[in-house]
């Protein structure tokens, strides 16, 4: 059986043959890591850790960082090539692309995603990408990527998306941007300006998925407590209510940090995903970054990369 050494130096020759300006350029990637069956996100991403590491050992920093519902998605960009390391589940593969015909397909695999049909499935998984981090790596990124918002249908969809979109971070922000946190604001519309903060902070061990809202304006009444905490908040300090029991080994983390951020938006008055906004989008105050799969409205959409 091939050792974790042994991987991570086939894995790093396959990237620096696939930069090359002779390396291939197609539809097929090529396998650089099988995950054994049964493996959960924490074995998955530490399994992961020194096949990346030696990637970037070899051919240098990508130029976008990122994953998708299923596996990461990084690239190393040129005007002329894309190296791609991607997966799902099962294996982490590296292919090589033609950068124009990959970005203008890319483009239109976003537009063309279905994620708001009754009885069909949550659709996060059909995007390239549900999150992506442009750090100002080297390399050029694409000039036309996608720069829409794809909102979804009703409150269960947005769990869905909030949760798979943690769950994500989970696996895959770690290996990528190291000691780094990353989250967001969520405000709502009828009660526009209150900070609901959702975060993912590897460095706080053993309650790394966190979800907080200030609730200033409101007297903390023993009715009001009770009423947040039948919610689902558990500590109150300095007017803000806090739900931080949620460890990254819990594989129920995400799903209770998104029903309770949902909750509490709906509790506020939202009568419907469209009414949210995800503000301060950020991951370590470092770089530019996107929430392609959010599945809420985000501002910007895309910022100043089109």
């Amino acid at each position: 059986m091939p050792s974790t050494g042994d991987h991570a130096a086939r894995a790093a020759d396959t990237a620096e043959a696939l930069l090359a300006p002779s390396g291939g350029v197609g539809p097929d990637p090529l396998p650089v890591l099988t995950y054994p069956a049964g493996a959960d996100r924490l074995a998955r991403r530490e399994a992961l850790r020194p096949v990346y590491e030696a990637i970037v050992a070899r051919v240098g920093a990508p130029t976008l960082l990122g994953g998708a519902v299923r596996g990461p998605s990084v690239r190393w960009c040129s005007r002329e090539r894309i190296l791609l390391l991607s997966g799902d589940h099962t294996a982490t593969r590296l292919s090589g692309h033609d950068a124009r015909k990959f970005a203008r397909a890319e483009w239109w695999d976003f537009d063309g995603a279905d994620i708001g049909r009754r009885g069909r499935p949550h659709g996060f998984d059909t995007f390239p990408y549900t999150w992506q981090l442009d750090r100002g790596g080297p390399g050029d990124a694409p000039l036309h990527t996608y720069n829409g918002v794809a909102v979804a249908s009703g409150w269960d969809h947005a769990t869905t998306g909030l949760e798979l979109m943690l769950a994500a971070w989970v696996e895959q922000y770690p290996v990528q941007a190291p000691g780094d946190w990353i989250g967001f604001d969520l405000w709502t519309a009828r009660d526009w300006g209150r900070r609901m903060i959702v975060s993912y902070t590897p460095a706080h061990r053993g309650r790394e998925l966190a979800v907080r809202i200030h609730d200033r304006g409101a007297e903390q009444t023993e009715e009001r407590q009770a009423q947040m905490r039948e919610r689902g908040w558990r500590t109150l300090a300095e007017r803000q209510w806090w739900c931080t029991d949620s460890p990254e080994s819990d594989p129920d983390g995400p799903r209770q940090i998104a029903e309770l951020a949902i909750t509490e938006c709906r509790a506020r008055g939202a009568t419907c995903p469209d009414e949210l906004r995800a503000h301060h989008i950020n991951a370590g105050d470092h770089g530019a970054l996107w929430l392609t799969g959010l599945g809420l409205p985000t501002h910007p959409s895309r910022g100043h990369h089109y």
